[in-house]
């Protein structure tokens, strides 16, 4: 039977993936490309420095699905972005600031 933590683990998994969009994953590695899930939360300025006045964009992956370093690319809609600073992870999933590609 599995632990409690392996339960909760498993289903803040399945919700992220009920909230998340597939996309296509480039790897800076030079692996092949291959599909996986992504979430982009709410995009809000952070409040807490007042010298960004730009809103940050903030994408969310799933360790489970494979590795993420700065400058992967992941295409969604038809538009390309770069991962360029790793903004924080947890046991579950990792983030990472992106832009415009």
């Amino acid at each position: 039977m599995p632990s409690v933590n392996e339960r909760i683990s498993a289903k803040l998994t399945r919700a992220f993936i009920k909230l998340a969009q597939p996309c296509q994953f480039i790897p800076h590695s030079g692996q092949a490309a291959f599909s996986r899930s992504v979430n982009l939360p709410p995009t809000e300025k952070d409040r807490s420095n007042e010298y960004v006045l730009e809103p940050v964009n903030i994408a969310e992956f799933l360790l489970s699905e494979g590795k993420v370093q700065c400058d992967d690319l992941f295409e969604l809609n038809g538009n390309q972005y770069r991962l360029t600073q790793h903004n924080g992870s947890d046991e579950i999933c990792v983030s990472f600031v992106y832009v415009s590609y």
